[in-house]
């Protein structure tokens, strides 16, 4: 097994690779990240534990990290013991500063025993001013939603406060982490710092009774979570309460004057919308089922004729349509480039991608595969293959430039593509019976929504 003692260590190695890190997740794998109330942080030395939710992965854990870097900082997160199983595995996670934590699931016996030691070192790292970090849910899920908090967190913050004669003034500092899309590159995200607390008014219930303790605190973080979270608490109809948000989010914002195109505004909007929602589930029951009920048919038709809910009663101007057309045309050059200068790296990556069952890992294994190996190394190999055959380095060094801008190019292009593909399928199934019936239940939601959070 490999050992984590002195992992809260400082370790240049480590900062110089978070140099890197930082520019690739910052500017180049997002296209926005954003930081929001970074004056929460409590300050570089004082002992903290930070929670957060959790949906994507190793993203999740990148997100914290960049967020917290400001002052090179190296917290010490700790995640499931199942994945630290091969040696190979769990050097690599030691190297990231992450030590295991076992449920009875994930290990024998004497894992799950083992965790006594991994509270008693965690609590040496908050002890010496360090800055812990764990996600309290112990599990991620694709969806803007809240799991129960376990009592790992709760063991770890009152162990830490225990060993210290319950003097150490731990601070608990609460984020959410929030994208605009889960799986694509070039996406935005964000990070909205709460406000850090402490816990002193449960230590006498701790001493009393350790498991109360442990609900106790986890009730109090989970609720300060939750504050700055888009929680859909109404599990049936999840699906239905997630698309009205994104329906609702854009009309909302510009009926305030706002860019519907920020990510803060539109978790705002969303956090407005669920809020609404979830009142006019309590007050009239009878009309949020009919709701709900006319949101599954629109989701079910959108499905049947593959199309997404902004093209339903937009204007399918023909002239728009040729524009873009010959807009495509006229850059497909540039794509063609891209895409095949960058489509060994991009498939490499791909393939192993597509190893992983669980879709809430796929965006992590493409960010460390990509910006750790296949990208980096393919270019420098193109790189000095041009230089080699036309032996002049400006223009091998002109050539990577040009394959990296249009690697963005490339995906852009994509997505120009998929748009021009649904403003043909909506023109071609404008005259049907069930597009006509999509228009009307667009309308008639809106209509609805629009009194509901206006």
């Amino acid at each position: 097994m490999i050992s984590f003692e002195n992992i809260d260590k400082f370790d240049w190695l480590y900062d110089f690779y978070m140099n890197y890190l930082c520019i690739m997740h910052n500017h180049i794998y997002y296209r926005h990240f954003y930081i929001l109330n970074e004056e929460n942080i409590p300050e570089k030395g004082q002992p903290t534990i930070v929670i957060a939710n959790h949906q994507n992965g190793m993203m999740d854990a990148m997100a914290i990290l960049h967020t917290m870097f400001g002052d090179r900082r190296q917290p010490v997160f700790i995640a499931r013991g199942d994945i630290f199983k091969k040696d190979s595995v769990a050097r690599i996670l030691r190297f990231f500063k992450i030590m295991p934590t076992f449920r009875s699931r994930d290990g024998n016996v004497s894992d799950v025993k083992s965790n006594l030691a991994l509270y008693n070192r965690a609590a040496r790292v908050l002890r010496k001013g360090g800055t812990l970090v764990i996600f309290p849910e112990a599990t991620h899920q694709h969806g803007h939603f809240m799991n129960t908090f376990k009592k790992g967190f709760a063991r770890i913050a009152f162990s830490a406060e225990e060993l210290n004669d319950y003097q150490l003034g731990l601070q608990v500092l609460p984020l959410n982490i929030h994208y605009s899309n889960y799986f694509n590159f070039r996406s935005d995200l964000m990070v909205t710092v709460g406000k850090p607390f402490t816990f002193e008014e449960l230590f006498d219930t701790y001493k009393e009774n350790h498991d109360k303790g442990y609900l106790a605190l986890n009730e109090k973080a989970r609720a300060r979570v939750k504050e700055i979270t888009p929680d859909i608490d109404i599990p049936e109809y999840y699906n239905e309460i997630d698309a009205l948000t994104q329906m609702m989010s854009e009309p909302l914002l510009k009926s305030k004057g706002l860019n519907p195109n920020n990510l803060p505004n539109q978790k705002d909007a969303a956090m407005t919308i669920i809020a609404n929602i979830r009142q006019y589930h309590d007050d009239a029951p009878d009309k949020f089922e009919q709701l709900m009920l006319k949101m599954r048919e629109y989701m079910s038709l959108l499905k049947k004729l593959g199309l997404q809910n902004w093209i339903v009663n937009r204007k399918l101007s023909m002239f728009r349509l040729v524009l873009r057309i010959l807009s495509m045309i006229v850059t497909l050059p540039l794509y063609l480039f891209g895409f095949i200068n960058n489509y060994v790296p991009r498939s490499i990556t791909k393939h192993f991608t597509n190893k992983i069952e669980d879709p809430m890992l796929h965006s992590s294994v493409q960010y460390v595969i990509g910006t750790v190996a296949t990208f980096p190394i393919f270019y420098l190999l193109i790189m000095a293959i041009v230089w080699i055959i036309s032996k002049h380095f400006w223009i091998a060094l002109l050539y990577i430039v040009l394959t990296f801008i249009t690697a963005f190019f490339v995906h852009y292009y994509k997505i120009a593509f998929r748009k021009l593909r649904t403003f043909f399928r909506a023109r071609y199934f404008r005259k049907t019976d069930d597009y006509r019936r999509l228009c009307q239940l667009n309308t008639e939601i809106n209509e609805e929504m629009e009194g509901i959070i206006f």
